[in-house]
């Protein structure tokens, strides 16, 4: 008995090129014209431009862009290549910002995750044939610049600790973060203090630099510094500060490495009946919505000003187009944002 049931659900054809001339009645080159924008060009009239736009438009198709814009000699693709961080509110925000900044200038940002094959960005940028990359320093050598350029980037943009020579740098030194912090601490008076770091491999590196910074400003303060890594989860932290609060000569003071660790911290220390700042400071790093939220309003560490990446997008377009001037690097400027627990 035959079977009236489809044996498979067969897909809408693509539509192509030919269909588009099909319909608008011209010819796939003049479709080829219109599509890539080279219509005066080749003198094709405005009445025929519309014409293969509205149907292009209503049968739905959509030109491989990649292919379009290597005849062209460039795409509008920015390889944006962030590290394997937790993606907490900085690192959100910065994805976000520039993504936005972006679009707005005419790209299509695509956002790729560092692995631990340092060769994924150049088999990325292959692939895709970014007009612009922007990627950690530690990615960007002297010798895989030359490579992406190759691939058709004509700007390169790296994130880094310090000045690269071979490539403009947004300089963000994640030592200065700390010492900021613990700077902050010192002046109030406070003269024994724990930093509360992640216990957590994917931001070992960050941990290291910022404790670095905090390190070198309580020798120079006088100040005595204790560390600890915990994971970010309320009982871990609990545990640290249980520890700490009961020490004779415990600490008057709290670093946390970022504003996720101190808010925990904050509460667990409210819970505890200690009065903030009278009997403990507290300060984050990240300046998060959520520190601002709290109350008392967290003590935090801004890294730079929100709209910084907007900045370095518009540097990126000026290497891209040709068009301006654009820096050898810029630097991040670093605050504390004072709030009502240090």
């Amino acid at each position: 008995m035959a079977n009236d049931t489809p044996r498979a659900v067969v897909r809408a054809k693509r539509p192509t090129s030919r269909d588009v001339a099909a319909a608008a009645g011209v010819s796939r080159a003049t479709v080829s014209y219109v599509l890539n924008g080279a219509d005066a060009k080749h003198r094709i009239t405005p009445a025929t431009r519309d014409r293969v736009l509205e149907v292009a438009q209503r049968l739905g198709y959509e030109p491989n862009a990649v292919a379009l814009a290597l005849r062209a000699g460039r795409t509008e693709i920015v390889l944006v290549e962030i590290p394997n961080w937790p993606i907490g509110p900085p690192v959100a925000e910065a994805i976000s910002t520039m993504v936005e900044a972006l679009e707005q200038l005419g790209y299509t940002p695509l956002v790729h995750f560092q692995r631990a094959d340092p060769r994924s960005l150049a088999r990325a940028s292959q692939r895709v044939h970014p007009v612009g990359v922007i990627a950690p320093g530690a990615e960007l050598s002297p010798e895989v610049v030359p490579r992406l350029h190759a691939f058709g980037a004509r700007g390169v943009v790296a994130f880094d600790q310090r000045p690269l020579p071979h490539v403009y740098t947004y300089v963000v030194e994640q030592a200065r973060i700390g010492r900021l912090a613990l700077e902050h601490l010192a002046i109030r008076g406070h003269r024994r203090v724990l930093a509360l770091m992640p216990d957590d491999a994917g931001v070992r590196r960050l941990v290291e630099q910022r404790l670095s910074g905090a390190t070198a400003a309580a020798g120079e303060h006088g100040v005595s510094l204790r560390s600890v890594a915990v994971p970010v989860r309320r009982d871990s932290i609990e545990r640290a500060l249980a520890t700490e609060l009961a020490r004779a000569r415990r600490a008057t003071g709290i670093y946390a490495f970022n504003d996720e660790q101190a808010i925990v911290a904050l509460e667990v220390l409210r819970d505890r009946g200690v009065a903030l700042p009278d009997e403990m400071a507290l300060i984050g790093c990240d300046d998060s919505p959520s520190a601002e939220q709290m109350r008392p309003r967290l003590t935090t560490v801004r890294f730079d000003d929100h709209g910084r990446w907007r900045e370095i997008a518009r540097h990126l377009h000026a290497m891209i187009t040709g068009d301006g001037d654009y820096p050898e690097m810029t630097a991040s400027d670093p605050a504390v944002v004072v709030g009502e627990t240090t």
